[in-house]
């Protein structure tokens, strides 16, 4: 690449942050506080079964019923972290499912 190319290039980057520079931190900002909240969110999510599942088998004594209980765990907590998206499906199915066609006289 010559130098002239990387001084352009230089240039209109300088420029765009100038000009786009808010946004541009504001989006960074905002994908790195998703990573985050998602990470802390699996963190504790994870450390909740893994409680579950050692009170279960320290207490009964019994590894399936620990993890049984670690998977019911599981499938509530996925349950109330994604009902809002759960609830979107809701609604599409009942939006464009087929009606059922009733044959009787």
């Amino acid at each position: 690449m010559s130098d002239k190319k990387t001084v352009w290039i230089i240039v209109i980057a300088v420029i765009a942050f100038l000009l786009f520079g808010d946004e541009i931190v504001a989006l960074t900002a905002s994908i790195l506080g998703a990573a985050v909240e998602l990470s802390v969110s699996l963190i504790v999510w994870l450390l909740v079964v893994g409680g579950i599942f050692f009170i279960v088998t320290s207490i009964f004594g019994s590894t399936l019923l620990g993890f049984c209980a670690a998977f019911i765990a599981l499938v509530l907590s996925g349950i109330s972290f994604f009902w809002p998206l759960l609830l979107c499906l809701f609604v599409l199915y009942l939006v464009f499912r087929k009606p059922r066609v009733s044959r009787a006289p």
